[in-house]
């Protein structure tokens, strides 16, 4: 019994841990106190033993002290119970075990048997101390910890215990269970899905458009079947947004290729480079699924978005609509954070490089590549290049080519006042290379001259700021360009034939055999050199490089809340550049329209002849048109010329129309003997030798040379306005006559051929006008000639007078109220914009200075441009001066009831003029054969009429025989009395309307003076000229015969 329980192991006990010093042993009966076991009072104690500290509590086994023991060293009972409490509950046999084993230790060993054991009460002395260790969570290793008490989850057992666990979870039978594959393979295959190639688990269906899983149940050792399918979908996102991005790159190479459209396409194809070749150089690193997730997420979160926005992108067909679909798109994206709204910026800037390209160009910012646009050709982009149709309010039309703004055309994002501007400075630029070519603005190396800023988009204040001084420093440029250009200074033109300090001149004559070899073995170790790649990265490229999978807070262009909003981004980018070049531009164009091309000569040209502010013309055309004391040209059989003053004298015969050459005959020299140049222009010292007659020699001697070629000619009729125009007394029979002018090349944008055809309908109402003059100033004669044969009546006397006071009041308010008044605010317009560019002094032509022009006078009495005039020049254009020009034609056509909503107004007008037209005949027939007025009618209708067919002579003759002085006079009251009525209403609608709309209209500095609607509001004039006492009102004093 004794040897076995010798043998038998003790698993708490620790073997000759309890041996004695042999020191010891020597006083142990004489020190009993340093015994390891100690016996009082028939209790015995043991030493916890020293050593393995990390085993649990459980393993160290002491004797229990029995509750009837007493001993010197026993607890006290409070604190016997707590330590019971907080001990382990061990079992019995356990205890047993341990308390047995100890007695064993304490009397069954002898001290010959542990003297060749190892003694812990010297080896404490020789223990190192243990080195302090920082403790932290990023140090912690789960691998170090092993054992079956460190496992707390079921994943953390290694991938077998997780695959057997997850083969023990019964299931329904329907899904097969997958096989198990290598993790190191199928990362690489989903890193190859994700960069969109093919492998041995993942091919592409072209098909279904998609790729897909040539094995679907396959998994990886210790990840569950749900994560596998999520980390396929992911990458079978991002390979499927791959094969789609670069099917719509090459989609816009062959299917219609348009600049922006290829440009999108490289875009396109860069940023999928980009994320490749990162995806590529992170793959080699990936280990486990968590790492694989982290490479694939930040590419499929740039990649999925732009697979979206290629989506939307194809759908639009022209180059605007996918700019306007990007810059929708990147305004959208703005507050999503991360890296995607800044690559979409740098999208943005990069797909439109095209089309801001050719914007540089249009304004001159860039000189033209290829073929430039011209009338001749189709156009390109927002310019469209066609037959401008010019159509009145009346419905005439006239066609011409010319550059047109095709607003579909330009890109939503452009406000329309930056659009507007792009387009007329590209067309003034034209106008500057069509007709200056000498000019410094359309020479080639003005670009590299000036040095302008690139037009681009830019995203922050930083940016916009960076741009507005270099806009500043750009127009400093082009103003000194000008300043030189003024004070006769040439600047260069040829290109720059400076060589490159490292160029090698293979020249031999003049040189040594030393230096010529020397020469030829530095040249072909230049050659020798690797090519150097001038294609570096883009920013796109740089930017997918260094940021898409940066975890650093980086500094961004794109600071929320500190950048501008995206609906001012346009403005901000392209606004201050776009005006910059405008104003210098139309500033140019303004100073050649003034100066070389003479504009104010032309306008001035305008007022004399066909707004006829000619005295001398008035005068002249009257008696050419009208005198019947003049020799007649008409050519007739076996009578010669006898050399006198010639005339049409329509009233005084029965022929009309005239021919050919009666009109050359009786209209010779009428329009160059009356042209007064105007004041300040060059007449080579004419005028000087002409003395007393010096406008008339001047005008003889350029008689041939008016400006824009003027002279008479005869206008294009309908079959029903010739055959009114065939009757001598009716008011349409001067209406064939017009005026003939041609718009020098450098003003076509100014004298428009709507412009013109204004001109030519007021000149056309306004020699009616001059016809009733005439005629109302005879008419006196004639009654009173005929007051000295005969009785006159009442009506006859109330006719003539009153006739004559409508007309000549009518003819001074369409002269001086209705064209004087509105032509002088135009031309005190002119005289402001004159003395702003040129510097010479407003008014001088005798239309009076205008107040706010910029020109001050020095104590000298010189006048010189104020300095804050030129710092500070109003925005003007030839755009401008035509609609200037047009708005006042437009005043003046109110004024004289020549609107389309005005056609009842002037009918009337008309009505009454021919009244009195019928009136004059009267008296005239009646003086020529001095017989009754019927009498007189019908003996006149049945004289042949040459010019008429028998038909018309009739229906007119018989119109005219029932004519009397009463009928024609209550006529006339009646239709004048209607005339005042509605001039009245006219002048009240006016001054209704002016009250709300106060201040209508934009001007141009402080000559806003076209800004007024004044042509409507003259008629309240009407009344007050025509029936001041109110003599036409009323029923009581109407005259009843």
């Amino acid at each position: 019994m004794a040897e076995e329980r010798e043998t038998s192991a003790d698993l708490f006990a620790i073997p000759n841990f309890w041996r004695s010093s042999r020191f010891l042993d020597q006083d142990k009966a004489a020190n009993p106190l340093f015994s390891p076991n100690l016996e009082i009072s028939g209790s015995s104690f043991q030493f916890l033993p020293f050593g393995n500290q990390d085993k649990p509590l459980n393993s160290l086994k002491r004797p229990l002290q029995e509750e009837g023991q007493t001993s010197f060293f026993r607890l006290p009972p409070v604190l016997r119970e707590a330590a019971l409490s907080d001990e382990p509950q061990l079992s019995d046999d356990l205890f047993s075990d341990g308390i047995g084993s100890a007695g064993n230790g304490k009397k069954g060993e002898s001290p010959a048997d542990l003297d060749d054991e190892e003694d812990y009460w010297l080896t404490l002395d020789d223990a190192e101390p243990k080195t302090p260790e920082y403790k932290s969570w990023e140090a912690f290793n789960p691998t170090a910890h092993h054992g079956p008490s460190d496992v707390v989850f079921i994943s953390e057992a290694g991938p077998v215990a997780f695959d057997a666990l997850i083969t023990e979870i019964p299931d329904d039978g329907t899904e097969p269970v997958p096989d198990i594959l290598d993790n190191a393979l199928y990362y690489a295959c989903l890193l190859g899905l994700a960069q969109g190639r093919s492998s041995v688990l993942f091919s592409w269906d072209s098909e279904k458009g998609s790729f897909v899983k040539t094995a679907p149940h396959l998994k990886i050792s210790g990840v569950s079947v749900q994560l596998i399918q999520g980390m396929d979908q992911l990458c079978l996102d991002c390979g499927n947004a791959v094969k789609a991005l670069g099917i719509f790159s090459e989609s816009a190479y062959f299917e219609s290729p348009t600049p922006t459209s290829v440009a999108l396409a490289k875009v396109v194809d860069q940023l999928v480079l980009a994320v490749q070749t990162e995806v590529a150089a992170r793959s080699k690193a990936v280990r486990s699924i968590l790492q694989l997730q982290s490479v694939v997420m930040p590419a499929h979160a740039i990649l999925t978005y732009f697979h979206t926005l290629s989506n939307k992108l194809a759908q639009e067909k022209t180059e605007e609509g996918m700019l306007s679909c990007l810059f929708r798109e990147a305004q959208a994206v703005e507050y999503q954070g991360g890296l995607l709204p800044e690559v979409t910026c740098e999208v943005l800037r990069l797909a439109s490089k095209p089309w801001i390209e050719f914007v540089e160009e249009w304004i001159g910012l860039k000189n033209e590549e290829g073929a430039p646009i011209s009338k001749t050709g189709s156009g390109k982009s927002f310019v469209k290049v066609a037959d401008k149709m010019w159509i009145d309010d009346h419905g005439f039309e006239l066609e011409e080519p010319d550059f047109f703004l095709d607003e579909d055309r330009m890109p939503s994002f452009v406000p329309q006042d930056i659009a507007r501007s792009i387009f007329d400075t590209g067309r003034n630029l034209r106008f500057l290379k069509e007709h200056h070519p000498d000019h410094f603005l359309s020479k080639r190396n003005v670009v590299a001259l000036t040095k302008p800023p690139k037009l681009e988009w830019q995203f922050s204040w930083d940016a916009i700021t960076l741009l507005e001084m270099r806009v500043n420093e750009y127009k400093a440029a082009v103003t000194r360009l000008v300043q030189n250009a003024a004070s006769g200074d040439q600047f260069s033109t040829r290109p720059s034939t400076t060589h490159e300090p490292n160029e090698y001149k293979l020249t031999y004559f003049g040189k040594s055999e030393e230096e010529v070899a020397a020469a030829v073995l530095a040249s072909i170790n230049q050659l020798a050199q690797p090519l150097d790649n001038h294609e570096s990265d883009d920013e796109l490229t740089t930017m997918l490089h260094n940021r898409l999978y940066s975890t650093s807070d980086q500094p961004t262009n794109k600071e929320e809340g500190f950048n501008p909003h995206w609906s001012l981004v346009p403005l901000l980018s392209f606004g201050s550049l776009v005006d910059t070049q405008s104003k210098l531009v139309n500033d140019e164009c303004m100073k050649l329209l003034l100066g070389p091309h003479k504009l104010r000569v032309h306008t001035n040209l305008m007022r004399q002849y066909f707004l006829l502010g000619n005295g001398m013309l008035c005068s002249r055309l009257s008696h050419a048109l009208f005198d019947p004391d003049l020799e007649s040209a008409e050519r007739k059989a076996g009578v010669a010329f006898s050399g006198g003053v010639m005339g049409l004298r329509l009233g005084g015969r029965d022929t009309w129309p005239p021919a050919s050459s009666e009109l050359r005959l009786a209209l010779m020299g009428v329009l160059s003997d009356c042209y007064e140049p105007p004041a300040g222009e060059d007449s080579d010292g004419q005028e000087e030798e002409a003395t007393g007659t010096g406008k008339s020699m001047l005008s003889r001697t350029y008689s041939s040379d008016l400006p824009g070629d003027l002279s008479f000619a005869v206008r294009d009729l309908t079959s029903e306005e010739i055959n009114k125009c065939m009757d001598p007394d009716g008011l349409e029979a001067l209406d064939f006559l017009r005026l003939s002018y041609k718009a020098p090349s450098g003003l076509q944008y100014i004298m428009t051929p709507l412009v013109l055809l204004k001109y030519d309908r007021i000149n056309k109402h306004l020699l009616r006008i001059l016809r009733m003059l005439y005629v109302v100033n005879h008419l006196s004669r004639d009654v009173q000639l005929l007051a000295r044969r005969t009785r006159l009546s009442n009506a006859t006397i109330r006719f003539c007078t009153e006739a004559n006071h409508f007309v000549s009041k009518m003819a001074a308010y369409f002269f001086d109220s209705g064209i004087t008044t509105i032509w002088n605010q135009f031309e005190e317009w002119l005289d402001s914009i004159e003395a702003e560019f040129l510097g010479t002094r407003a008014g001088s032509d005798g239309h009076g200075a205008d107040d706010s022009a910029s020109v001050e006078q020095t104590g000298s009495g010189t006048s010189h441009p104020s300095s804050n005039s030129k710092n500070k020049k109003s925005c003007c254009s030839p755009d401008l001066v035509s609609d200037k020009q047009s708005h006042c034609l437009d005043e003046i056509m109110s004024a004289l009831f020549l609107r389309k909503r005005q056609t009842p107004v002037l009918k009337l007008l008309e009505e009454i003029f021919t009244v009195i037209l019928r009136f004059a005949r009267l008296m005239r027939s009646h003086n020529t054969n001095n017989k009754k007025p019927a009498t007189t009618t019908t003996t006149t209708s049945s004289t042949s009429k040459k010019g008429k067919s028998k038909e018309q002579a009739t229906s007119k003759d018989g119109e005219y025989a029932a004519d009397s002085p009463e009928s024609l006079y209550a006529m006339f009251r009646k239709n004048v009395e209607v005339f005042l009525t509605v001039c009245k209403g006219l002048g009240e609608k006016a001054a209704a309307a002016a009250s709300k709309n106060k201040g209508y209209g934009h001007g141009h500095g402080n000559g806003n003076v076209l800004g007024k609607r004044v042509g409507e509001s003259l008629a309240e004039m009407i009344p007050l000229a025509l029936d001041m006492m109110g003599y036409y009102e009323g029923e009581k004093r109407r005259y009843q015969g």
